[in-house]
Parts: C-alpha cells; structure tokens; sequence
C-alpha cells in the first residue's frame, strides 16, 4: 500500500480527523436520533427559543432544529391528542357526577361541568403585513378537572353562532365563564352589575370556582413558554405547537408530574370580577328563550337565590 493510499484510507485515523475538520458544521449529516428529536422538539416548546439558539445548543443547523421541532410536534398531536384533549362520553353519567361534584364541593355551585375561558397566543407579523394591530391566535379551553388541571375542548370558536360544547354537554349542565360569553349558550356568566349585595356575593362565588382556568393558563405558559412569546411562523404551524404544548402538558398532569406554584401569589379574595363599566343595574337578558326552556339568566338568579339568602 502507498503512501498516498494509505492516508486517503477511510480507517485510517488520520483520515477521520481530517474528515471531522473540513466538515462544514451546518451541512446535513446522519439523521437525528428519535431521542434527539424529542430533545429538541422539548426545548422548542419549553423555551420557545429560535432554531438559532437550539443548533448551538444541540451543535445541528438551523433547519435541522426546524425540522426535528416540527417533526415532533407532529408525532406528538398524531399519537396523543385525542386521548389527551377530550370530553367524557356523554353517556358515562358516573364520570360526569364526578366532575359536577368536585366543582360543587369546591365551591358549592350545583351543575357546573366544566370552566371556560380564552387566551391569545401571539404571532409575529410577517414583513408585508400591513395590518397595524397584532395577530394572535385564540384559543378557549375548557376545564373540567380540579385536581389535576387537566385542559379540555381547546378546538372551540369564538363566535356567538357557533357553540361546539354544545353537544358533548349532559342536558341540563353547563360550563361557567366570564361576561364575555353570550346568553344564547350554556355557560354561567357574573352579573353585569353589582348594585346589590346579592348580585356581589354571587359574583365572588363565581370568580372563585372560574378561577382554576386561569390557574391552568399560567401553568401551561410557565411550563411551555413558547406560548408567552410571539411565534414567527405560519398560523398553522403556531396553532399546532399550541396544541402539542396543550396536549403535553396534560400528560403530565395526567401522569403526577409535581409543578411549584410560584407565579400566582394572589389570594382568593384578589382573584375576584371587577364590575363591568357601562351596564345597567337590572339584567336585561330575556329570561325565556323560545320553548320555555329557563336561560342561563333565570338558572343564574335561582343559584343566587339558592347561595346568596
């Protein structure tokens, strides 16, 4: 063997240094393990640091760490999303009375199955997007457990005409929320004033059994906290790394996973509605829909009465 041979010989030891040298660091190489994979996928979602940052860190090119982020976040909503985000059945009645229990038993509201609320998640603008506001996605999950702040239903649409919780709710149930929502749904909204001593004390009871929501939003944000900065990406990809954050985040919580609160020092008596501004003092919701079924207006002052006397 010559000289020359011998040194362009791929076992040769020198040969691999010189190899290793001359390598260009960005340029594709053997493809990434599953593990890293998960790696990097895990460090996207819970830093929401740019694919910049992640090579250095995980020392792969910048489309590598977009690929294997994007690659996971997919494998994630196709193997775990829909045991991870769903409403029980609407014929398993043991689990449903479970769920109405554990929210009257914390607060004593009767026939609340779940807490509703919204969040933005934010989005980066692109270049020649005129539009002068910020864009964001919006995203209403619903509640239903108290322990484990398990998050449920995030598919739902902000529009009034749309109602999906509608038929995966018992008859005669229904979630609480905020004023933003309107009388045409099943969601138990505050009064809009509080004139009264009543109107007050019902409005107190209300924030404080809506206020595992909130909770559950700071939990989500604080453990994956690409959702707290504004994703330069297409709504589509955004909206499904919000969705694998969801999904994650409650398998861990499905799973025990211990989380220190330490973002929300407030007390229960801070964590109450403030009174909307511009109302009257009587609601003015019509208090029979057509049929004669009761509105959440009337079931609102019935649990009033029943709570507040």
């Amino acid at each position: 063997m010559g000289a020359l041979e011998r040194r362009t010989n791929p076992t040769n030891p020198v040969h691999r240094v010189i190899q290793d040298a001359t390598r260009d660091p960005l340029r594709r190489g053997d493809p990434l393990s599953v593990e890293a994979q998960v790696a990097v996928g895990l460090y996207r979602l819970g830093h929401g640091s740019t694919y910049v940052t992640i090579g250095h860190i995980f020392n792969i090119g910048k489309e590598t760490a977009d690929n294997a982020s994007a690659r996971f976040v997919t494998a994630v909503l196709a193997k775990f999303r829909i045991k991870a985000i769903s409403f029980p059945h609407l014929n398993n009645t043991s689990q449903w009375a479970e769920i109405e229990e554990s929210f009257e038993n914390k607060h004593g509201i009767p026939g609340i199955v779940g807490a509703i609320d919204g969040t933005h998640v934010p989005l980066r603008k692109p270049p020649n997007d005129r539009w002068k506001s910020w864009a964001s996605i919006v995203f209403h999950p619903c509640q239903k457990d108290l322990g484990r702040h398990r998050a449920n239903g995030w598919d739902m649409y902000l529009s009034t005409e749309v109602t999906p919780w509608e038929p995966v709710i018992p008859r005669g149930k229904y979630l609480i929320g905020d004023a933003g929502y309107p009388a045409n749904v099943r969601v138990l909204v505050p009064y809009p004033s509080v004139a009264n001593p009543a109107n007050e004390d019902f409005n107190f009871i209300h924030s404080l059994t809506r206020m595992i929501v909130e909770q559950a939003f700071g939990r989500l944000k604080n453990r994956f906290r690409i959702l707290l900065h504004a994703q330069l990406a297409r709504p589509i990809r955004a909206r499904k790394n919000a969705f694998a954050c969801m999904v994650l985040h409650n398998m861990l919580n499905k799973r025990g996973t211990m989380y220190l609160q330490v973002w929300d020092n407030r007390s229960p008596d801070e964590a109450r509605f403030a009174e909307l501004h511009n109302t009257n003092d009587d609601d003015l919701t019509p208090q029979t829909p057509n049929g004669g079924q009761p509105t959440m207006a009337s079931i609102r002052d019935q649990l009033r009465a029943q709570l507040c006397t």
